[in-house]
């Protein structure tokens, strides 16, 4: 599988930093601080990631998107069961859709309409 170009993002003394490009799977980084603000990332064979600190709307963005994350899965893994669901559970994921990213798709309003 191709590897996604993702931000690795980990939380320092309560406050969230992004490192763009950086995937922060193991204990192999070690954290530089350069003074108010500025972070920096090391990995073991010497590549260095500079942080830039998120907003509060940034972090609760990311924290809406981890929470659809797990409903969608939850989602799937009902379908793949064999289960099915109801109505009502298709407008509770679109819910959590519209609810991470601020788009509330056509077949929503249909699904509304006829309630």
């Amino acid at each position: 599988m191709e590897s996604q170009n993702t931000d690795g993002m980990i939380s320092i003394s309560g406050r969230w930093w992004s490192f763009p490009g950086a995937q922060i799977e193991t204990d192999s980084w070690e954290v530089e601080c350069r003074g108010y603000g500025k972070l920096y990332l090391h990995d073991g064979v010497g590549n260095v990631v500079k942080g830039r600190e998120l907003s509060e709307a940034e972090i609760e963005q990311m924290f809406r998107e981890m929470l659809l994350a797990d409903v969608l899965e939850a989602a799937a893994a009902k379908l793949r069961s064999g289960e099915g669901w109801e109505d009502a559970t298709t407008k509770d994921v679109l819910n959590e859709i519209e609810h991470a990213t601020g788009l509330l798709h056509e077949s929503y309003r249909r699904l509304e309409s006829e309630d």
